[in-house]
């Protein structure tokens, strides 16, 4: 067969029948209706779950919005179970640190009261610079409301101050003591007496000012 009837035959052959286009049958509307944004693909909504979905944000707004409200409730709790526990240590003359609040709630066997438990415990915080520079204000409250325990610490360089106090084992008096006292750094740990609260409320006013800005009490906690 000569090279020209080849070509002939070739041209007369039909071209092979193509594969059809790949056809992905989808019945999850969830991925039948997805549009991909980038990284992100939104689902397409899925009767069988949106319901769930939309549940699920709306016990989160409500979920944000019932934190918020709480905080809001809790400080006011602190509040009034604060001034309560205040207002009854000073009319009986005594010292309690929990209150209980009540309240009703309905039960099968009918109205029961609750309570939530307003806890203020004897802690505070205290600035105790405020307090040791303005002793001479407090005068004899300092004792009454305050204890206050000093420690001495050698100072980093106190090795070399010890040999150098060895070397003169000749001084005596304000100057031996001076020479030993630069040996130590002082420092003072302020705490409150046990009876501060009732010390606190019958210092005079000027007293009372400083303690404000020297001592914070703890905010109450709460037990429901």
């Amino acid at each position: 067969m000569s090279a020209l009837d080849a070509l002939r035959n070739l041209a007369q052959k039909k071209p092979a029948a193509q594969a059809p286009g790949l056809t992905i049958q989808v019945t999850d509307p969830a991925i039948a209706g997805a549009k991909r944004d980038k990284n992100t693909v939104k689902l397409g909504h899925d009767p069988n779950f949106s319901d769930r979905a939309a549940y699920g944000a709306k016990l989160k707004a409500a979920m944000e919005q019932a934190t918020s409200d709480f905080e809001v409730v809790q400080a006011e709790l602190r509040d009034y179970g604060r001034d309560k526990r205040r207002a009854y240590n000073e009319t009986f003359k005594t010292v309690i640190t929990t209150v209980g609040v009540p309240y009703s709630v309905e039960t099968p066997e009918g109205q029961e009261s609750r309570y939530v438990n307003v806890i203020c415990s004897n802690k505070y915080s205290i600035q105790k610079d405020i307090v040791l520079n303005n002793q001479q204000t407090l005068g004899d409250w300092m004792d009454r409301l305050f204890a206050v325990e000093t420690t001495k610490k050698l100072k980093p360089d106190a090795e070399g101050l010890i040999r150098n106090v060895f070397q003169e084992l000749g001084m005596e008096g304000e100057a031996l003591e001076g020479a030993m006292n630069s040996l130590f750094e002082t420092d003072h740990k302020v705490t409150t007496k046990e009876d501060f609260e009732q010390q606190e409320s019958k210092a005079p006013d000027a007293v009372r000012s400083l303690l404000s800005q020297a001592v914070t009490r703890s905010s109450p906690g709460l037990k429901f």
